[in-house]
């Protein structure tokens, strides 16, 4: 079922059928509450009528409905009143057109009223309150109240008509609202549809609309738009490492096919062929770091092994594994923190990053320079900063030095970093407990 139309169901036709429905007693519980009230008025008029039913002078019974000043305004509606005497006959009625119910009624032994409901043949149902009276004289007497019960039929038909009314326009409203707010959600649905949808094909991320609510399908769309974007970002940067592995692979080998291709064209000497055969060693060794960097990254983006560890120590390891690079290039090595940092991590893959970064900056460090391994609690985080005193890395290619392959080298004296290293480096931190960071000043750091 479209949602338009489950909405109009359980928004507006269940509630209008179970409104409908609540009427339907309520109708009941009215009609039960009047005739009740009826019953109640006459009672009233029978207990006042009964008292003073044989006060004439005489002691004749009479009825006081009659010569009251008042009889003409209430006639239309005042219960009629009938008086039978001991045979049954009929001694007195007001009004005399009312209807006729019995025509003798007969005194009874037994209760001293008793209430019924009578229909004549043309539907008229009426209320009928019988009581037996005594003359103080101790003769029985009949008096009996007829109130119609067309007011009462009435006063519900014109509650139940009104009512019927008012659910109607009720349902016509909520199917209304129902409608208009099932086309706004179905349009925003379509529109993460449609997101999504192109998101799975490659497409452009469509803006969020700036007139949409901000409501929990607009946190919605939100999140998904953040994950389309994320998703684009890795796919572009996917396609752009594979372009640039190619490249670096590509160039090798095409290098090693040109020394062959020159070797095998004419007969060469030993010594020349040592040569090419030393050059397409120095090619496969390039390959093989190559390599060794794709499957780093493939390594890195699977899942670590974190557990306790200290972080101090860890950087003291490599500290010590790098000292005796640093003494060869003529450059100090220092590590700078607190003496203990307990640590969440993944010890391997920090180990490999931290001594990627740590060749990094022997390579580029002026010979007599010092290079330190700093370590500081940020936080619930600690943060780990490799600095030397080189050239440093421009603003414009902060971010480029996570790219793997990408190249930075502008000329043989200047700065550099291997990117590859870097990008192990950031997926290695980005997932313990430490963090990375990267500065690029007049000296250089990361």
């Amino acid at each position: 079922m479209r949602l338009v139309r489950r909405m109009w169901l359980w928004g507006a036709v269940v509630p209008v059928v179970a409104v409908v429905a609540a009427l339907g007693v309520a109708v009941q519980v009215f009609r039960v509450v009047l005739e009740r009230t009826l019953d109640e008025a006459l009672l009233s008029q029978a207990a006042a009528e009964s008292v003073s039913l044989f006060d004439a002078p005489d002691g004749r019974p009479h009825l006081h409905v009659e010569p009251s000043p008042l009889a003409g305004e209430v006639r239309a509606f005042v219960p009629a009143t009938r008086l039978y005497g001991p045979d049954g006959t009929l001694l007195s009625v007001f009004p005399p057109e009312s209807p006729t119910v019995y025509e003798r009624v007969l005194p009874e032994d037994g209760p001293t009223s008793r209430l019924e409901t009578q229909r004549l043949g043309t539907g008229l149902r009426l209320r009928v309150l019988t009581v037996q009276v005594r003359s103080p004289k101790g003769v029985p007497h009949v008096l009996q109240l007829v109130a119609s019960l067309g007011t009462v039929d009435q006063a519900v038909g014109t509650f139940t008509s009104v009512a019927t009314v008012l659910a109607l326009l009720l349902g016509g409203v909520l199917i209304g609202i129902q409608g208009w707010q099932a086309r706004g959600l179905a349009r925003r649905l379509h529109g993460i549809a449609d997101q999504v949808a192109r998101s799975r094909d490659g497409g452009m991320v469509a803006p969020v609309p700036v007139d949409e609510p901000r409501d929990e399908i607009m946190e919605v769309r939100l999140a998904l738009t953040e994950a389309a974007v994320r998703v684009r970002a890795a796919r572009e940067a996917q396609e752009r490492l594979i372009a640039r592995a190619a490249h670096e692979l590509r160039t090798p080998l095409a290098l090693m096919r040109t020394g062959l291709d020159l070797a095998l064209r004419r007969e060469r000497g030993a010594e020349e062929l040592r040569t090419v055969l030393e050059e397409n060693r120095r090619e496969v060794d390039r390959l093989a770091s190559v390599a060794g960097a794709l499957l780093e990254l493939s390594a890195a983006g699977g899942a670590l092994d974190l557990q306790q560890g200290d972080l101090r120590g860890l950087l003291d390891e490599a500290a010590a594994g790098a000292w005796a690079e640093a003494d060869r290039r003529g450059v100090s090595l220092r590590v700078v923190g607190p003496d203990e940092a307990d640590c969440r991590m993944d010890a391997m893959a920090v180990r490999r990053a931290v001594d990627n970064l740590l060749a990094n900056a022997l390579r580029y460090a002026p010979r007599g320079s010092e290079v330190r391994l700093e370590l500081a609690h940020r936080d619930a985080h600690w943060e780990v900063a490799v600095q030397d005193e080189g050239r440093g890395i421009p603003e414009t290619h902060r971010e480029d030095v996570f790219t793997p392959f990408h190249r930075l080298e502008r000329d043989a004296g200047a700065w550099g970093w291997d990117s590859v290293s870097c990008a192990r480096w950031r997926g290695a931190m980005a997932a313990t407990r430490a963090w990375w960071r990267a500065r690029a000043r007049a000296r250089g750091c990361c």
